[in-house]
């Protein structure tokens, strides 16, 4: 049986998640974010529990804290260890020698390089919509939006830098990078499918 995976990388505040859940309900096939890091935390014995919680009953600094360890990667700096990677990589590789799915950070796009059945999408966006986008979504002042958005983004470039080498932005490897201050997310779905079709014979 054919198979396909799309991976998703992105820098954070472009609304990236819900470009991917909607495009893995278009093609019909599971989208797996979380769940990624979940499995390899276990099969790493790694402690995913996080110490707060992101309501309105929280202080702003726990709420900003939240943020970065739920985004970013400040509760599993345990992730950054050789085992983890291996888990991690672990993981990835066997869902996609499994099914087709849509595959959401995590370096996916790294560590399914060999594979040739995979389309590697990067969605970025200038900082002012970043600003706007994370100040609206998650009730934060310009201040304190701007703040996560740099937290988040250096702790997840440090991940990718850790796994792959390289630079997370960086336009090697990637096959499609849109820029979602021009695109609504349907329209960025709707341009990631198209692809996909052009790409694989089986959708």
């Amino acid at each position: 049986m054919k198979r396909f995976v799309i991976t998703i990388g992105r820098e954070f505040g472009c609304n990236a998640g819900e470009v991917g859940r909607r495009l893995a309900a278009k093609l019909g096939v599971r989208f797996y974010n979380k769940e990624l890091a979940s499995e390899a935390a276990a099969i790493a014995h790694i402690d995913e529990n996080l110490a707060v919680t992101a309501d309105r009953s929280t202080s702003e600094k726990d709420r900003l804290r939240f943020y970065v360890d739920e985004f970013g990667y400040g509760a599993s700096k345990a992730f950054f260890t050789q085992e983890a990677v291996a888990a991690q990589a672990y993981v990835i590789r066997r869902i996609a020698n499994s099914e087709s799915c849509v595959m959401f950070g995590r370096c996916a796009d790294y560590f399914l390089s060999e594979f040739d059945f995979t389309l590697n999408v990067f969605l970025y966006a200038p900082e002012p919509f970043r600003i706007a986008h994370v100040s609206s979504a998650y009730s934060l002042d310009v201040a304190k939006a701007k703040k996560l958005i740099s937290k988040i983004d250096r702790e997840r470039h440090d991940y990718y830098k850790f796994v792959t080498g390289k630079n997370r932005g960086d336009r090697h490897g990637r096959n499609i990078m849109i820029d979602m201050s021009m695109f609504s997310v349907d329209d960025a779905v709707d341009l990631i499918y198209e692809a996909a079709k052009k790409r694989f014979d089986c959708i």
